[in-house]
């Protein structure tokens, strides 16, 4: 029994691993994009300071069109050889800020949501560690174990709302900075869906485990 879950929690960590990589690997292009953003921003903020250029920072954001108010292009089909129209719903810029992005709002979002995140994500490891060394000396149906099993399920829920909080910081920030005519900003990015799947389902799993158990101390006692 104890090897199997073993096996099991070996197969978890191997499946988390390998998603963790799948996504990098699909995410590659935008990871890329990303750190030479970073390289440009930093470029242009060393520039501003020795006065070559009055570009203070250059940054990068998504943009959606306003009421449908999209940008007309025009492509080459290959395999007819014509030139095919296309409509740009959804534009990616680099642009000077206009002003200081930070608000009230996004300070007071951010700073909870950075310290949660890390308690989250360092919280949910811990406590999964402490299930297998549980399970392996042989306690794995009291009622500790279902209070980690709970507490899991919140460090996922609680990474999912953090995520949330610092896509919201960015949004601010960025409605704040930039005012583009015919486009609203956009989210960069929603998180993970997954998080949100997990937490709740390790409440469920944390809920039968504590109903089983009542319900054999109840059989122990009729008997």
């Amino acid at each position: 029994m104890k090897r199997k879950f073993n096996i099991y929690c070996i197969l978890l960590l191997a499946a988390i691993t390998f998603g963790f990589c799948l996504n990098i690997y699909n995410h590659a292009d935008e990871l890329v994009l990303s750190f030479k953003d970073g390289r440009n921003a930093a470029k242009a903020q060393e520039g501003f300071e020795q006065g070559k250029t009055n570009m203070k920072q250059i940054s990068y954001l998504n943009l959606k069109a306003k009421n449908d108010n999209r940008f007309l292009t025009a492509v080459k089909n290959d395999v007819t050889g014509q030139m095919d129209s296309i409509q740009v719903a959804n534009v990616r810029i680099a642009t000077s800020a206009g002003n200081d992005g930070q608000t009230l709002l996004s300070l007071i979002i951010e700073i909870f949501t950075v310290p949660l995140s890390l308690c989250c994500a360092i919280g949910f490891w811990v406590v999964f560690i402490k299930i297998i060394l549980a399970v392996n000396k042989g306690k794995a149906f009291d009622k500790k174990t279902d209070f980690k099993i709970k507490l899991m399920g919140i460090f996922s829920l609680g990474a999912y709302i953090s995520e949330w909080g610092l896509t919201c910081v960015e949004y601010l920030e960025n409605s704040k900075m930039f005012k583009i005519s015919g486009y609203d900003v956009c989210f960069s990015n929603y998180p993970s869906c997954y998080l949100l799947y997990l937490g709740i389902g390790m409440l469920i799993l944390s809920q039968l485990l504590s109903i089983g158990r009542k319900m054999k101390e109840e059989q122990e006692l009729t008997i």
